[in-house]
Order: structure tokens, then C-alpha cells, then sequence
């Protein structure tokens, strides 16, 4: 079973012997392995169940160390991490040859991130290399932002848990291509949104997304809670009069009889607080989760992202 604890040297042992922790970052927490040992990020792929095709992302403890992953960085990438760096912002890059394909599901390009946590930062400069870490999750699973979260998904596994308290943002962080010759991308929206990088950047963003790059969190179903979820804008009394049913709000006085929890109606704290209400209403033998769509406004782009692959449409009644 998981063992959680504080102890960053035996974290940082851990990861030097080959084997996977589960540590904190500000968007959610990571399945860490070494990014350079193709055994211990093949143990990452084996115990989420995560198909090889999904390419996984870089943590590094300092700006200097994409050198290490990366060519032929362009000028826009660098300001981008000098800007917002250590932050929820991860840059694709064009790899460098020596990085292992089970890093870039065999890619030409490198996802790569400084991640923004004190505990995780520390972890890995005792370390002295990047490691890979995706979500400490079942593969398509919610998203855990506490160590118990985590404890949860690999409730039978052996596997060390690094304590970081709950994660300060609460979604993954949102991912930018900066290539040679082609335009910036935003490939996967988060909390650092579009309008503040373009700011940063000086242009505009492009959303067509080539075919030929993949990045995590691209599946129509994923962030999923196991019990049935639906997104609604309005709802029947019929629905609200189910003591079987939980709810999700944005903000709204909505009488219900099964547990209801108001995620508020600002963006930063609704994401905050997202996935640890998902793992509670999950884990309370409802029926069915319904969750009131939030605004359209571009500030909720990333959590409505969240939300239309982790749930599905109503039907008409």
C-alpha cells in the first residue's frame, strides 16, 4: 500500500534507485521517474495503464536545464520561461536526439516544464535531474490534487507519496508549441490563458494543433470521474429531487436533495477546488454527478476544456 511522507531525501533515493514517486506540483500531482532511465518511465506507462502513444512531460528544477532536452530553442520560447517560469505553462520543443522515445512516444518534439512548488523544486535539485510526471492517476481518471487523492488511485500498489499539501492551481498546466518556423500553438488551454501569452508573447496564438504533434489530455474522455457525469445548463425538478444524484456548481442557489457542492463563480478558485470535488462526489455511491456548465468567458476556456471531456451531454427529456 502507499506510503505518504515529508522526507524529500527519500523521495530523491527513491528516484536515484530506478523506482516512481508520486510528488506535488501547483497544477496536480506527478508519477515522477527519472526522464532518463527508459526502465523506470516504462514502471510510470505500466502502472497508470497508459498507452505508449501519449508522450509525457519534463519537470526541471531550473531554465538552463531545457538546454538539456532541447535544440534549437527559439527566442520566443526563452522569453516565454523567463516570463512565466517556475509556472503552470509547459513549452514543446524541438527534442534533442539523445531523449529517450519513451519520453516523446517517439516524437520529434520535447514537452518540458519548471514546475511551481517549493517541495517539488527542492526534490528535484536533491535529485539533479528532470523527471517525467504525469498525473498520479489512472490513465483518463480525475486528476488528484492531495497526497490522499493519490493514495486512492494506487490504493494497493507500493508506492511512496511526497506531502505538498493541496495543489495551489488545480488543473494541468496549459501546453504552447514554440517551433522553428511555425507559429506559437496553444495545444491544451490552462490556467495561464491565452490572452496573458499573447500579451507575453507579442502575437497571436495559434489553435490548429498539426496532426503530427501529440500532448497529454488530447482524448474526447479524460479527467473522468468513474460515476456517470453529465454538464447542464438547466435542469428538471425531477433530476433535482433525486437524493442519488450529486451536483457541482458555478455559483447558483439550486435546490437539490442529493449533495450539492458550489464550486463559486471565480475561475482561479473554481479550478482550485474542482477535482477534489469530483474524488468526493465520486466516492459516495451516487448515481450520476451533474455539473452546471460554467461562463463562456475565455478565462473559463481551461476548466470548460476539463469539463467536456470528464462528462457528457444531456440528452433531451
Amino acid at each position: 500500500m502507499p506510503t505518504i511522507t515529508l522526507d524529500i531525501e527519500a523521495a530523491a533515493a527513491r528516484l536515484r534507485a530506478g523506482e516512481l514517486v508520486a510528488i506535488p506540483t501547483e497544477t496536480v500531482y506527478g508519477l515522477a521517474a527519472d526522464a532518463r532511465d527508459p526502465r523506470a518511465i516504462a514502471k510510470v506507462y505500466a502502472l497508470k495503464r497508459r498507452p505508449a502513444s501519449n508522450p509525457l512531460i519534463v519537470h526541471v528544477a531550473a531554465v538552463d536545464w531545457v538546454d538539456d532536452w532541447a535544440v534549437a530553442i527559439p527566442d520566443a520560447a526563452r522569453h516565454l520561461m523567463r516570463t512565466c517560469w517556475p509556472g503552470p505553462l509547459t513549452l514543446v520543443l524541438t527534442a534533442r536526439a539523445d531523449v529517450p522515445a519513451t519520453v516523446t512516444a517517439g516524437q520529434d518534439t520535447i514537452a518540458v516544464r519548471q514546475p511551481d512548488h517549493p517541495v517539488c523544486l527542492e526534490l528535484l535539485q536533491r535529485f539533479g535531474r528532470a523527471v517525467v510526471a504525469p498525473s498520479a492517476n489512472r490513465y483518463m481518471s480525475v486528476s488528484p490534487t492531495t497526497a490522499a487523492h493519490v493514495a486512492s488511485q494506487f490504493a494497493a500498489d507500493d508506492l511512496l507519496i511526497l506531502e505538498g499539501g493541496p495543489c495551489r492551481v488545480g488543473v494541468e498546466s496549459t501546453i504552447v508549441s514554440i517551433l522553428p518556423d511555425e507559429p506559437p500553438r496553444l495545444l491544451r488551454p490552462g490556467m495561464i490563458g491565452r490572452e496573458a501569452l499573447q500579451a507575453v508573447l507579442g502575437c497571436e496564438l495559434a489553435s490548429n494543433a498539426p496532426a503530427n504533434i501529440r500532448v497529454p489530455g488530447q482524448h474526447e474522455r479524460h479527467y473522468a470521474p468513474a460515476t456517470p457525469a453529465w454538464c447542464f445548463s438547466q435542469i428538471d425538478e425531477s433530476r433535482r429531487c433525486n437524493p442519488r444524484l450529486g451536483w457541482l456548481l458555478c455559483g447558483a442557489q439550486l435546490d437539490t436533495t442529493g449533495p450539492a457542492l458550489d464550486l463559486g463563480d471565480v475561475p482561479d478558485v473554481y479550478a482550485r477546488r474542482l477535482y477534489a470535488a469530483l474524488y468526493r462526489l465520486d466516492h459516495t455511491g451516487l448515481e450520476g454527478i451533474y455539473v452546471q456548465a460554467p461562463p463562456e468567458d475565455e478565462d473559463w476556456h481551461a476548466i470548460r476544456d476539463r469539463l467536456r471531456r470528464a462528462t457528457r451531454p444531456m440528452t433531451p427529456t
